[in-house]
């Protein structure tokens, strides 16, 4: 067994075990991620499994009108703004070139924000860097179920933090599906929009690509085959690699 395997045969259960039986842990654990001195130095991925919000973990700085987490600057917002990049954008472009507007925004969006997650180094521990992100992550997983397993705990905290903790709905990631595929509960695009006859979450599906292509450094086309303006039950996307 390689290296690799190792760290994540041994990192994959505690995760699951912490993530399972959340409920029994976190009473016990948030108090200690939350510790001033020992939550400065501790990774956020870390603090978020011991049962940390993200209203916790964010920093602010009032002195500057600043927010952010691990280091990625962030602005609160209210919903509208969904519309209104559709909508304004809709004013000025044709219906294709919005719709490529509004997925490049959330794939460029998406990509800084990984970018700075890992540059500022408190997102993650160092020894998942090399494991959640390299060149063969995508071939790898589709030989390896424990590492699309592992890939799945993980991007789901992630998105549990910055997506539902973030008012903006909850993501599922399933890497071991074939294309990798993506379900979103509550998705804010569809919420403005709903009665469309089209998927309109392309500001989504941007975000998808920006967060699965930085994984392996490459890039990734996302296309959402069922939506809830449409009156699917959640929002379903799919991930491929470009030809």
């Amino acid at each position: 067994m390689d290296t690799k395997r190792l760290q994540i045969s041994l990192l994959l259960p505690v995760m699951e075990f912490m993530e399972k039986h959340a409920p029994l842990l976190v009473p016990f654990t948030r108090p200690l991620a939350n510790l001033p001195l020992v939550s400065e130095h501790m990774p956020v991925l870390l603090r978020a499994y011991m049962g940390a919000t993200a209203f916790e973990i964010h920093d602010v700085d009032l002195k500057k009108g600043r927010i952010g987490i691990g280091g990625v600057e962030e602005i609160m917002a209210g919903s509208k703004i969904i519309e209104l990049l559709h909508t304004t954008l809709g004013e000025k472009l044709g219906e294709a070139e919005k719709e490529a507007a509004l997925y490049d925004f959330g794939e460029k969006l998406c990509r800084w924000e990984f970018s700075e997650s890992l540059k500022h180094n408190r997102w993650v521990p160092e020894v998942l860097v090399p494991l959640i992100m390299n060149k063969t992550i995508l071939d790898d997983i589709e030989t390896d179920p424990q590492l699309a397993r592992f890939m799945e705990v993980t991007m789901n905290m992630v998105s549990k933090l910055i997506t539902d903790e973030g008012g903006w709905g909850h993501l599922d990631f399933q890497f071991s599906a074939k294309p990798m595929r993506v379900t979103l509960t509550n998705s804010q695009e569809a919420n403005w929009f709903r009665g469309s006859k089209e998927p309109v979450c392309h500001f989504y599906a941007g975000i998808i690509a920006g967060y699965t292509g930085q994984i392996s450094g490459e890039k990734l086309l996302v296309k959402e085959i069922s939506c809830a303006a449409t009156g699917a039950e959640k929002c379903t996307f799919e991930v491929y690699r470009e030809p």
